[in-house]
């Protein structure tokens, strides 16, 4: 279990720019801007003590603090295409935790996980817990098997990634393998900050299946997302 003292905090990124939907973290899913669908299901977590946004946009920012969460304005180095997810974090660790005594877990959620509700993030921490990690990686299933998968060499011919006896493998015989689906990161600071940069390597996996796992990146995400909540709502 955590210590009594340790601080549960989720911090929510939602810059003002994006390329594939303009101002897409107040892009609606359901009818519900993706940025306060991730401020609710922060506020929502038995978990979580505070929800924060970083964010460069007054709009964003004001409706974080209408939803209840504290903001922190996010300086425009660090709002950009180039901008990283642990330069967000080491921004906030800076800005908003100066002066805190003892540790601090993280829970990153970004608004663009619209299926990601205040149970998948009790669930991915009590894994986390149950496991006694100090890091928790929100992951979906690979398919097909990066184990089957090819590279081209130098001279533009097929090399496998891994051992070429997995490539012919069965799938069934294959070890599990996951990706990331950007929907939750939960990491002790104090291991962020010794690591420098998000503590991956020996966290423990919280699976989510394809469709909660759903990430908007272009439009036809979001009618992807609208279409599993329709279909949803139609079964209650």
């Amino acid at each position: 279990m955590l210590p009594d003292e340790t601080p549960v905090i989720a911090l929510i990124p939602a810059r003002a720019g994006s390329k594939g939907i303009p101002r897409k973290n107040l892009a609606p899913v359901g009818g519900v801007p993706l940025l306060e669908r991730a401020v609710r299901g922060a506020c929502a977590s038995r978990w979580i003590d505070e929800a924060w946004v970083s964010s460069d946009d007054d709009t964003m920012l004001g409706l974080a603090g209408r939803l209840g969460a504290r903001t922190l304005r996010r300086p425009a180095e660090l709002a950009g295409d180039d901008a990283t997810a642990t330069g967000v974090v080491g921004h906030f660790l800076e800005h908003a935790l100066r002066g805190r005594r003892g540790d601090v877990l993280i829970v990153y959620l970004q608004p663009t996980s619209p299926l990601r509700t205040e149970h998948h993030i009790d669930a991915a921490i009590d894994t986390m817990l149950a496991q006694q990690a100090r890091a928790v990686v929100a992951v979906t299933r690979c398919d097909p098997s990066p184990y089957k998968m090819f590279r081209l060499d130098e001279s533009g011919r097929l090399q496998s990634l891994f051992d070429e006896r997995l490539s012919n493998a069965g799938r069934q015989s294959l070890p599990a393998a996951f990706v990331p689906n950007g929907a939750i990161y939960a990491f002790s600071a104090a291991l962020f900050e010794a690591r420098g940069g998000f503590p991956s390597n020996g966290g423990v996996p919280y699976e989510m299946d394809a469709q909660d796992s759903i990430d908007i990146d272009e439009p036809e995400d979001l009618r992807s997302a609208e279409r599993i909540l329709e279909g949803r709502h139609a079964r209650v």
